[in-house]
């Protein structure tokens, strides 16, 4: 019995299981600025400004025009929305937290395509989906040191990162269903425009601050290299799998986030947190596992 049903589909895994790498490298590497002196707002916007270049240059030498059509604005606009807040939560979160912990938090977005997909009667929640979620969050409260009292995040951090989990979740959803019938490097420009454009608005909050030497400025561009190749895996892994199995699969970013702190800042988590990790990453890849042994059952 075949695993994938077609070669598209096992590009598209291999992309994201590319993009899990690469982005596993941006949440360390944009720690380590802030730790030279970096601020919020030069992140956020430099490495912004560095993904829009990059898929806005690539469409245009494809030959691809984006906002090509007055009636894709509107979506693009909401999709833009959702980026830039999306945007602010992760760079802003891993300004109080360790990589590691922001990209779990965030990724708790793929519970919420997996309930929302129920709604929308995409699929059937079961004792294995429903007991993945609870594995999974339990997961998470460990990572999180939930009933610990001892140095314990700020919770501006894990708020800003629960903030980005919603608005990854919103735009995820936006995007699948734009990648229908429209190329993955146009939407990414388009959304990233938009984006970019709204998060100049920081400004008025902080003026941006550069780190304060060379290594710190190597780490925020290593950060900006990070998001904008991942964002090109981002947007076609989404085009050819669809949103929900992309952010399955993509489980895989939080060991790779992981390892790049402790090698880039020497962020140090404890057993019971990489047991948190291990259990989320267990669940979701049981429940991604599961899902396809159920697609073999009806096509079987």
């Amino acid at each position: 019995m075949a695993i994938f049903k077609d070669k598209k589909e096992v590009v598209g895994i291999l992309i994201c299981l590319i993009s899990a790498v690469i982005f596993g490298l941006y949440p360390s590497a944009a720690r380590g600025a802030y730790i030279d002196g970096a601020n919020i707002t030069f992140v956020v916007i430099l490495t912004t400004f560095c993904r829009l270049l990059g898929l806005y240059s690539v469409s245009l030498m494809r030959g691809l025009k984006p906002f090509e059509k007055f009636s894709d604005y509107k979506v693009s606009a909401v999709a833009g929305v959702f980026q830039a807040i999306s945007i602010i939560g992760i760079l802003g979160g891993a300004f109080f937290l360790p990589g590691a912990v922001v990209i779990i938090i965030m990724f708790t977005y793929s519970l919420m395509l997996l309930f929302f997909s129920a709604y929308r009667g995409d699929l059937k929640l079961n004792i294995a989906n429903i007991l993945s979620t609870l594995t999974a969050l339990a997961g998470l409260a460990l990572v999180l040191r939930i009933g610990t009292h001892d140095d314990s995040y700020p919770l501006i951090g894990i708020l800003l990162a629960f903030m980005a989990a919603i608005a990854t979740f919103s735009r995820s959803y936006i995007y699948g269903q734009q990648s229908k019938n429209r190329s993955p490097l146009v939407i990414g420009a388009e959304s990233f425009s938009v984006a970019f454009v709204l998060l100049l608005f920081l400004i008025l909050w902080q003026w941006p601050v550069m780190p304060n030497n060379f290594s710190g400025l190597t780490m925020a561009m290593l950060s900006a290299l990070s998001l904008t190749i991942g964002s090109f895996g981002m947007f076609y892994g989404i085009a050819y799998i669809g949103a929900y199995k992309f952010s399955m699969i993509m489980k895989l970013e939080p060991v790779f986030t992981t390892i790049f702190g402790i090698i880039l800042v020497g962020d140090v988590l404890n057993s019971s947190q990489y047991t948190g990790i291990a259990l989320v990453l267990i669940s979701l890849i049981s429940l991604q596992l599961f899902d396809k042994q159920n697609d073999a059952k009806k096509t079987g």
